[in-house]
């Protein structure tokens, strides 16, 4: 029975482990981003608790081993993580403010967060090898099981916090039961184990004890494991956050993120908004024909910015961007050019949005992609920040990829829902409609949500959009009634999204 029992425990301690580590970049992201750095820091800092739990725990093992004391090793960090949630939003604000910079801010919250707690669950394997081995002979195939064991439950921590546990409770949630998970185990087991321990104890050889420091040193020194025609390649090259790559044909030139089509330019007019969905984006100008400052969240080639610059000397953009190696390669490759009105900032937009502070008369969001978003630029709390930024009558912008109404369009009526809780009015286009194609399909769309008490119908804002004029919006304009969707959308199928419960990837990939 104690051998069963050992199995169970060093399964799950493994699994509440990896879990906290998928948890902890939800923990992370809302101040720091969901960069390279963040899960550089996530992975380095869990590397490191498990090296310093292995060594300490081998050492702690030899020292008159118990199981009173192998219980502690459980209830210590359950009581650890479980007060989590109460501490790391103030936290992560104070570092954030203090700002020691982009790799230093989620390496420093990453140690503060998971360091001990996982030093103390990496102790639990090599403490219950010295428990579990009972002669020299087996010393081998206990720790291989309980090894294996252990790395059986990280994969399922892994698994199922990424595909149920995120999509189902809120991060708060899940670490208060991660904690839980390791109290009730640590205080349910030791009426279980107790007499079978005292009794294995007593047919336990002390040689073979003295071989199983041998055996753990031997362990521990060992590593763990974990075609288009005509087209060509102007640029590749991978950065923190994208695979990037440049490519041209006779008529334009292209920015694609991996596999997916960010921006396109054409060659004989720089500044021209070749991509349809860039003029549905632009309708935020028309609730704010009279905008003098903007902010842009997203860059790709920079074909919004440069639009708007040329045609709006007076107005004053400023752009968030987080992944410098794409403004160098807009500046490079898409004629964009920093100047009195224009401003590139390489920064996370929520953290920039944060700190800045400008007020804005628009806001337009530009940095989420078909198969992957930045949830922390989704939540209620991003738009409340958004709506602390802007002027009175201010506009948010946000292009989103998916459907409206159908499976394929939960992303979509979950922002519509979360932004319906913040701001008075909020208005749909699906830029495709004009195509006749399908509100079930997905494609993109331009969500506008305003401060105004007056609803506007879409006469006015296409009147007003044909004021403005300058080649901003689709051709002809009447596709601007099209693709409004002024019906009833209904939104009981998806959540307000939170920091605390975002399941954006399951939104996105139903």
């Amino acid at each position: 029975m104690i051998r069963l029992l050992l199995d169970i425990i060093v399964f799950i301690s493994g699994a509440v482990l990896m879990a906290l580590e998928i948890v902890g970049s939800r923990v992370l992201a809302p101040h720091f981003g969901n960069s390279i750095f963040v899960w550089g820091s996530l992975i380095s800092v869990v590397l490191a608790a498990l090296s310093a739990g292995y060594y300490w725990g081998g050492r702690l093992a030899d020292r008159n081993p118990s199981f009173a004391r192998f219980l502690l090793l459980l209830l210590i960090p359950g009581v650890m993580i479980s007060v989590l949630p109460w501490l790391y939003p103030s936290v992560n604000l104070r570092i954030a403010t203090a700002d020691f910079g982009v790799r230093l801010n989620p390496l420093i919250a990453s140690t503060i967060y998971f360091l001990i707690p996982g030093i103390f669950l990496g102790m639990v394997s090599p403490y219950a090898i010295r428990l579990a081995a009972t002669t020299l002979s087996t010393v081998g195939s206990t720790a291989g099981t309980l090894y294996a064991l252990s790395t059986c439950g990280s994969i399922f921590g892994t698994l199922f916090t990424a595909f149920y546990l995120i999509p189902a409770l809120g991060v708060s949630n899940i670490i208060h039961a991660l904690g839980l998970t390791l109290i009730l185990l640590a205080l349910g087991m030791w009426p279980l184990t107790r007499l079978a321990l005292k009794r294995a104890e007593r047919r336990a050889p002390a040689a073979a004890k003295a071989a199983v420091a041998l055996a753990l040193t031997a362990i521990f020194l060992a590593p763990a494991s974990s075609v288009q025609a005509r087209v060509k390649t102007l640029y590749e090259k991978d950065s923190f956050y994208h695979r990037i790559r440049v490519e041209e044909d006779d008529e334009a030139r292209y920015m694609y993120f991996d596999h997916t089509l960010q921006s396109a330019m054409t060659l004989k007019d720089p500044t021209g908004l070749r991509l349809i969905y860039s003029r549905y984006a632009s309708l935020g100008l028309a609730f704010r024909p009279d905008a003098g400052k903007a902010l842009i969240i997203g860059l790709g080639g920079g074909s919004i910015p440069k639009k708007y610059q040329k045609e709006f000397p007076s107005l004053e953009i400023d752009v968030a961007e987080i992944d410098p190696a794409v403004v160098e390669v807009a500046k490079k490759y898409f004629a964009l050019q920093e100047g009195k009105n224009l401003r590139i900032h390489a920064q996370d937009g929520r953290q920039f949005l944060a700190r800045t502070n400008q007020r804005y008369d628009l806001i337009l969001g530009d940095a989420y992609f078909r198969d992957s978003i930045p949830f922390h630029l989704t939540t209620r709390e991003f738009f409340q920040i958004a709506d602390q930024k802007l002027t009175a009558n201010g506009v948010v912008a946000i292009n989103i990829i998916g459907a409206v109404t159908g499976h394929s369009g939960r992303i979509t009526r979950s922002v519509v829902k979360t932004l319906r809780g913040i701001f008075p009015q909020v208005y749909i286009f699906a830029a495709r409609r004009a195509d006749n194609v399908s509100l079930d399909t997905i494609q993109n769309v331009i969500v506008v949500a305003t401060k105004e008490a007056q609803r506007l119908n879409i006469r006015e804002i296409t009147k007003r959009a044909t004021a403005l004029g300058r080649d901003l919006f689709p051709n002809p304009l009447t596709d601007i009634a099209v693709s409004f969707f002024d019906a009833k959308l209904t939104d009981q199928d998806v959540p307000v999204l939170t920091d605390d419960y975002a399941p954006t990837d399951n939104l996105l990939n139903p």
